[in-house]
């Protein structure tokens, strides 16, 4: 086979296979993808059924916290006392940050400790009440840092006051800013801005977020399975405003319709599966076909070659013996016999091969004949008859009565072909018989003539049986025992019998003799 050729067929097998492993895959991981989808559009639609509810129930419990404040908190009062009673466990304490310093209600100096103990949250506090848009700043960073000579604790440029005479009494300029949150790793702070005549105040709330997001879970979707509520990470947007706090859809989530959807999946993943299987199959069924195209023909090559230099030779001995006149006299009638014959048989494999290669491409017979039917099938044996005599052997001819009165239209080159062919094999093999004979019997079907041709030689093999119809197929006992001939005979009289809409079969084959069977339409 051509190296090239290989090499292109290896190509396009693995191009073929690669493909349909990827289209197998594509089916196969296409059901977990779409459950996927559903899963992500169902926790997007029960996130947008559970939000509305939470901030409903935020907005409540913050306004109750900012009714428990009032409208504005007591600036420049020594005591600072919103009222703790009855507080709820996600208030984690109350406190008012003026110029003055930090102020928190009776018996929540914890709180005003924690305050005061971290940097960044009361630095932040200053800054967001002067500017609420001022970033929270972080005490890791070294360039935010000063000290606080009176405390010695780190700072983070808190905003000079604007009158730092405490003397005057301070008072509230203008009416309070609007709440606000934000929060600085787990602490959440809720505020509002105060503008005083002593420079920018704050008050509200530390809140408890995980007590908070325990608050709001029962206002999630059920089908929201492993949802949860906390602080956002680092650079997650909030989704539950005004906290800064988001709702998380978690990984288990009910889809109701997953049932409906794989059954609907089976059908695609089935023709898939299918169309899969198919290309490989088709694949390797072509391999398959081109692997036995590329064997007839080398088999093909083999026999021809083998059948054309045996009289080739033969011509080319005899041919220069008799033109340098060294055969006898006596041996020249057996010389042209036997060059007469090598002819026939070239004639004869010539022949069948240009035969082969005009059923090969599909040319069928165009001519018919219309006779009597034992009329015209002894026309066609009329060319055997005599061969087989001539072999030795005895043929013996029956017409079935019931055959005498029909009319056969088919084509008489054709059938003259088949029985040559039959002829020949029956000499082949069992002209060494005891008393060789050929029996030719015509029988009438239904709506078909039987012609039955029947010899008495050795048979053939059982597992040269189902082959015998194959181009170029010869048993091995052929090849050794250099019998003549190419395999083609047997299969071209059946692809000759079809193509006038016959048939050719092996009746039966065993030590008695071998048996065909051709069969011919009436019509």
């Amino acid at each position: 086979m051509n190296k090239k050729l290989i090499l292109i067929i290896t190509f396009f097998s693995l191009l073929t296979l690669s493909a349909a492993s990827w289209l197998a895959y594509e089916a196969f991981t296409l059901d977990a993808r779409l459950l996927q989808i559903d899963k992500e559009a169902q926790q997007k639609r029960l996130v947008e059924l559970s939000l509305p509810r939470i901030q409903a129930e935020i907005k409540r419990l913050l306004e109750q916290e900012r009714n428990r404040l009032g409208y504005a908190p007591p600036i420049g009062d020594l005591v600072y006392d919103p009222g703790t009673d009855n507080m709820p466990d996600y208030v984690r304490g109350y406190f008012l940050l003026t110029p003055a310093g930090l102020q928190v209600p009776e018996g929540q100096e914890a709180i005003a400790s924690e305050i005061e103990g971290k940097p960044a949250i009361i630095d932040t506090i200053r800054r967001k009440a002067f500017n609420p848009a001022a970033p929270v700043y972080d005490p890791s960073k070294p360039i935010h840092k000063t000290i606080d000579t009176r405390t010695q604790l780190p700072i983070f440029g808190v905003y000079e006051a604007e009158n730092q005479d405490f003397s005057s009494p301070m008072e509230m300029k203008g009416e309070p800013g609007p709440f606000f949150s934000w929060y600085y790793i787990d602490d959440m702070v809720y505020m509002r801005c105060i503008r005083t005549t002593h420079g920018s105040a704050a008050e509200g709330i530390m809140l408890d977020a995980q007590k908070l997001a325990e608050r709001l879970m029962p206002f999630v979707e059920p089908a929201l399975k492993g949802a949860t509520i906390s602080l956002c990470r680092k650079n997650e947007a909030a989704n539950l405003f005004p906290l800064p706090m988001v709702l998380r859809p978690g990984n288990d989530v009910e889809v109701p319709d997953t049932a409906a959807r794989r059954a609907a999946m089976r059908g695609t993943l089935a023709s898939a599966t299918l169309v899969t299987v198919l290309a490989i199959g088709i694949l390797f069924g072509l391999l398959f076909i081109y692997g036995r195209m590329e064997r007839r023909r080398a088999d093909f090559v083999s026999a021809v070659t083998h059948e054309l230099r045996t009289p080739l030779t033969s011509f080319s001995l005899m041919t220069e013996m008799l033109k340098n006149k060294l055969v006898p006299a006596d041996k020249l009638d057996e010389y042209h016999e036997t060059l007469y014959q090598e002819t026939q048989r070239l004639g004869h494999l010539v022949e069948n091969v240009l035969a082969f290669a005009r059923l090969t491409r599909g040319k069928q017979r165009g001519r018919a004949d219309k006779a009597p039917c034992p009329q015209l099938i002894d026309r066609a044996l009329s060319k055997v008859e005599p061969r087989l005599k001539e072999a030795g052997f005895r043929v013996q001819l029956k017409h079935d009565k019931r055959a005498e009165l029909l009319t056969l239209n088919t084509d008489i080159i054709s059938l003259e072909q088949i029985f040559t062919n039959l002829a020949d094999n029956a000499i082949k093999y069992a002209a060494t018989s005891e008393h060789p004979t050929v029996s030719i019997t015509t029988m009438r079907g239904h709506d078909s003539i039987h012609i039955r041709f029947a010899d008495n030689g050795p048979g053939i093999p059982p597992k040269v049986q189902r082959s015998i119809f194959r181009p170029f197929s010869r048993s091995a006992k052929d090849v050794e025992g250099r019998k003549p001939g190419v395999g083609l005979g047997l299969a071209l009289s059946r692809d000759v019998a079809r193509s006038i809409g016959g048939e050719l079969t092996l009746e039966k084959s065993d030590e008695k003799g071998t048996a065909f069977s051709i069969t011919l339409p009436l019509n």
